[in-house]
Parts: structure tokens; C-alpha cells; sequence
């Protein structure tokens, strides 16, 4: 019934720990297909599992979502999952998706929240997407993502192909586009299940996080030409082009993070953006801590 598709780059231990956690799912209904991008060692497996797994590597680096692209098109089952493989599925999320699922087959489009894991801070937050499918709108979206990244949805092979799967003219923000295309689309028929189902884990000053927003910049400026259509649009994706400006200083511990949001206050005059913004400038890792409550 689905096929979990996992990039990795030069992460052979981590693809090894995943893919036992991935042997706990309660419901044995799935392939695993890991994309090695090209890594230095290659992906290399010596065991087998309890599920059909096949390893491809690309010759060339693509990219986290070429690599999704690529699984997905050597996909052999109906739904598409997605992985990155320092997250963790619950046990039960493959039997939970397929119950529901079996309820509602013009469905193409499944989500649900997630639990998030910062690890340096050491406290968990629950994600927060809209449970009612109706505010799945473009205007909605273009205000923040409140859908989730990929491993927090589940796509029809079909429909994932039919819009083009993930952009890869962007070098950032590939999942949020995705999302975007997705309520686009007149075929677009979402389902959500108010369980969370996917682990996340996010780490403070990572090497791999950088405070250089200019893919970011480049991400923003194509999305803003291809689905801001209303000075209604404009305004909520001028707001959150902000928050994604901000989001990877504030993930560095930057207080460049509270320009960003005494300009988001400016345009809405939301009273919650002032104050994360007044926090961050007192200590940005305080500021980190509000997602506990916020």
C-alpha cells in the first residue's frame, strides 16, 4: 500500500538505526526505498528486513528533493511517505493511514501533526496543522504552512506525479512549495488525522543550518511569481516570507531573527509577533523555549 521513500547523504548510520525502527510498524503494508545521494561511503545494507527494500544511488548529487522525485518515480505501491532519517514514524502510523485510507478512496492527500524534538533545548512541541480540510485554501497556505513538511504527509503516487512532485529550482523551502502546488490543484482531496504520527527532531546551531538566507531569498521570489494573484495573498506571503527569513537565524541562536519580526508586527500588528521579537533580542534561546506555548 505505500512506499517510504528516505534520501540520505552521508548518513550511513543513521539509515541503518531508521530502518530497524521501521521494522516496530504494527502493519507490514510497505516498501522502503532509500536514495543514496551520491554520499562519500555508499549506502550499504548486509541485512534483511521484514519489509522489501531497495537501495538507489545517484550517480550525481541532486538534492534532498530530486532524491524524493527519484523514489517516488521507482515507487511500486499506490501512496507515497516520506522520511528523513533522523525522524522516526510511530509504530502505528502505517496502520493508522491504511484504516482510514480504506474509508475514503477519492482521498489523495493525507496529513496529520507532528512531535517535535528540540534536542539542545530538550523539550517537545506538538504541530499545529488545520484540522478542518476547507481552510486548505491558497490564501491560508500562503500565510504559514499549516500542513507540515513531508514526512507529516502522505501523497497518492498518482498525484504526487501529476503536479510535478517537488521543485527542483529551489534549493530551500522545497516541501512548503509542494504544499502550495498541492492546494492548487483542482484535484487536490485531502484527509487529516488528528494523531500524530511522524518524530522530528531539530537541533540548534547545526553546521547544516545557515544564517545565509539567499536561497531562501530565491525560493520566496519564485513562489510570490507563481501564486500570489490578490493584494490578499500578497499580503499574508509578505508576512510569512518574513518568518521563513527568520526562521533559520532564530535555529542559529541569531538575534537577526527579531528584525524579521518587528517587521511581520509592522504589517499585521499582531501582538504576538512583537513579543517574540522583544525575546529574542533578550535571548534567542529563551525565544526557542516559546514554542512550548505558542
Amino acid at each position: 500500500m505505500f512506499s517510504i521513500i528516505i534520501p540520505s547523504y552521508n548518513r550511513n548510520v543513521e539509515i541503518e538505526a531508521l530502518l530497524n525502527s521501521l521494522e516496530q510498524q504494527t502493519e507490514q503494508n510497505f516498501e522502503v526505498i532509500v536514495v543514496d545521494d551520491c554520499s562519500k561511503n555508499p549506502v550499504k545494507i548486509d541485512r534483511t528486513f521484514r519489509f522489501p527494500l531497495c537501495i538507489i544511488r545517484n550517480e550525481n548529487n541532486q538534492g534532498a528533493a530530486e532524491s524524493r522525485n527519484i523514489g517516488a518515480k521507482n515507487a511500486t505501491n499506490e501512496w507515497l511517505l516520506f522520511l528523513d532519517d533522523d525522524d522516526r514514524f510511530t509504530d502505528d502510523k502505517c496502520e493508522v493511514l491504511a484504516k482510514a485510507l480504506q474509508q475514503d478512496s477519492k482521498v489523495n492527500f493525507i496529513y496529520h501533526p507532528a512531535e517535535c524534538l528540540m534536542v539542545n533545548e530538550k523539550f517537545t512541541y506538538i504541530t499545529s496543522p488545520y484540522k478542518n480540510i476547507a481552510d486548505l485554501t491558497l490564501d491560508n497556505i500562503l500565510l504559514g504552512n499549516k500542513v507540515g513538511g513531508m514526512p507529516m504527509i502522505g501523497v497518492k503516487k498518482s498525484f504526487f506525479i501529476k503536479i510535478g512532485g517537488l521543485s527542483t529550482k529551489l534549493k530551500s523551502l522545497e516541501d512548503y512549495e509542494f504544499i502550495l502546488k498541492a492546494v492548487s490543484d483542482e484535484e487536490f482531496s485531502p484527509k487529516y488525522i488528528d494523531q500524530v504520527l511522524t518524530r522530528c527532531t531539530f537541533h540548534t546551531r547545526r553546521s547544516s543550518v545557515s544564517t545565509n538566507t539567499e536561497n531562501t531569498e530565491d525560493a520566496v521570489s519564485y513562489m510570490q511569481k507563481r501564486y500570489v494573484k490578490t493584494e490578499l495573498q500578497e499580503k499574508n506571503f509578505k508576512i510569512n516570507s518574513l518568518y521563513m527569513m527568520a526562521h533559520p537565524n532564530i535555529m542559529n541562536l541569531s538575534r537577526k531573527a527579531a528584525g524579521y519580526y518587528f517587521r511581520m508586527f509592522k504589517l499585521g500588528y499582531n501582538l504576538k509577533h512583537l513579543i517574540i521579537a522583544i525575546v529574542i533580542l533578550i535571548s534567542p534561546k529563551l525565544a526557542i523555549n516559546l514554542k512550548r506555548f505558542i
